[in-house]
């Protein structure tokens, strides 16, 4: 976060000195430079949206791909934004790493710790001592990874031994649940079966990271290379009841065109979004070929307008929903067809784990040393937007593109409903689903008719009472007919 040193002025543009009614307020000192521009809703200066546009596109090719990549802890404004209810931040049963360690009620977990360690050096053949010097090779590497000064109360022999202990306690885990190994239950006997299922949510938070760095280096002692290759790929795909997918295309830890997740919730976002990082580059061009463009103000009110509706609503225009192919979140697509039109989406698993990843990576992309793309957060938006109350749950089930886990629908809703996006989809990567649905769904040519179904043919008994109708006029048609003109052999 940017620091304000005593010598930064603050100064306001005089309205009388500007055809706008905004107000531009410039922060500065000697290295940074912040503009805040509050936009009136009715000024139609586009000099302003000019302004605004030049600033976000410094913004979006800013300083901040250039700092140091860290496991970041959840930004404070987010935690009060949840009104001191924080458990989808705080680890329930284990913690990894400095930020959470020696916490009283995570001790079930730590005494675990120590069980699991020898259980797994001793698949290796090898020693303790050679796990606990491979950690010591690269412990300056891993304390660079964590928040400054949160390593400091910990010694190299400390921390290494820490580190140690919870990494063997995440690799552990993921090889049982990766190879579906009977093992997985020493945990549930361990620790009973209520604090065992939270093992899996607590892996994904921002704050209980370890790095992948490290865990790759204890890989390499613990198995052989194709033993551990696409271990944590194989992991991901049981969380997502998929076949594993091909190493060539969504191997974690070997990606020679893109940097290495610093960790797993990371590679887990990686996973999620697939191949956006390659699109980006074509989003951003899209929004602002030269760099700087400017952007008109219709093209702002076009946007507004253009929020996607529910899912029921979208029916009554003759919008279907289909289950995509894959389980990227970018690939959600739109095709507008002559009477009616086609939304795919790709399906979700909705459990008790949902929640509480989903709030870590959109706290993950809030942080400021991480990507600014907003790619979970959009995704998440999106689907807030589709459903509304049961109904929307319920016709997305019906095409498998929820799985939902948790017991009833109305869940479902609440759940979406409770994660926070902090309005922060603009721009989103789905801009272009979301104007082509707008366009569909403004066409009287293209839902007129699947209006008219939905109003007259909604349920079967319209549909037996328009045939019985049809029917009884045709009857009488044809008796006046005959009454009138009577046949003559």
């Amino acid at each position: 976060m940017m620091k304000l040193s005593a010598m930064c002025s603050i100064k306001r543009t005089d309205p009388a000195n500007s055809s706008s009614n905004n107000a531009t307020f410039d922060i500065n000192d000697e290295s940074e430079r912040l503009h805040i521009l509050i936009v009136d809703e009715s000024c139609h200066d586009n000099t302003v949206i000019k302004e605004w546009s030049e600033v976000y596109a410094g913004d979006r090719t800013g300083n901040n791909l250039s700092r140091k990549r860290r496991i970041e802890k959840v930004p404070s404004l987010m935690r009060r934004a949840h009104e001191g209810d924080n458990q989808e931040y705080n680890p329930r049963v284990v913690s990894l790493g400095p930020y959470h360690h020696g916490k009283q009620e995570l001790q079930l977990a730590e005494n675990l710790k120590h069980s699991i360690l020898p259980k797994f050096i001793s698949g290796s053949g090898k020693q303790f001592d050679d796990f606990y010097n491979k950690v010591l090779e690269v412990i300056d590497d891993v304390r660079s990874c964590y928040v400054e000064g949160s390593t400091s109360d910990y010694n190299d022999q400390e921390f290494a031994e820490m580190m140690l202990l919870d990494s063997c306690f995440l690799l552990y885990y993921i090889e049982c649940m990766s190879n579906r190994r009977l093992e997985i239950w020493e945990f549930v006997h361990h620790m009973g079966m209520f604090a065992a299922k939270y093992i899996l949510s607590d892996l994904f938070l921002l704050e209980n990271q370890l790095p992948l760095q490290l865990l790759e280096a204890l890989m390499s002692e613990r198995f052989k290379e194709d033993e551990r290759g696409g271990m944590i790929e194989n992991f991901f795909a049981v969380m997502f009841a998929k076949a594993p997918p091909p190493r060539s295309k969504h191997s974690i830890s070997r990606r020679e065109d893109e940097k290495q997740p610093l960790h797993l919730l990371e590679a887990l976002r990686t996973i999620l979004l697939s191949n956006y990082d390659e699109d980006k580059q074509r989003i951003q061009s899209s929004l602002f070929p030269s760099g700087r463009k400017e952007l008109p103000i219709c093209d702002v009110k076009e946007y507004i307008r253009s929020s996607i509706r529910p899912v029921t609503e979208l029916q009554a225009k003759g919008i279907q929903f289909k289950r995509s192919n894959s389980v990227s979140l970018k690939d959600i697509k739109f095709n507008s067809k002559c009477f009616y039109g086609q939304l795919s989406l790709p399906p979700r698993i909705i459990n008790a784990q949902t929640k509480t990843i989903y709030s870590n990576l959109i706290a993950y992309e809030m942080c400021p040393s991480t990507p600014n793309d907003c790619g979970i957060t959009s995704y998440i938006s999106f689907m807030k937007s589709l459903i509304c109350q049961p109904e929307d749950v319920r016709e997305l089930r019906s095409k498998n593109i929820l799985i939902n886990c948790l017991g009833n629908d109305e869940e479902v809703v609440k759940m979406f409903k409770d994660i926070i996006t902090y309005d922060l989809q603009k721009f989103g990567i789905y801009d272009q689903v979301r104007k082509d649905i707008q366009n569909h769904y403004n066409n009287k040519m293209k839902t007129w008719m699947a209006e008219l179904i939905h109003k007259y043919f909604s349920s079967p008994w319209t549909v037996v009472a328009f045939f019985a109708a049809t029917s009884l006029l045709i009857l009488s048609f044809l008796q006046s007919y005959f009454t009138i003109s009577p046949t003559h052999h």
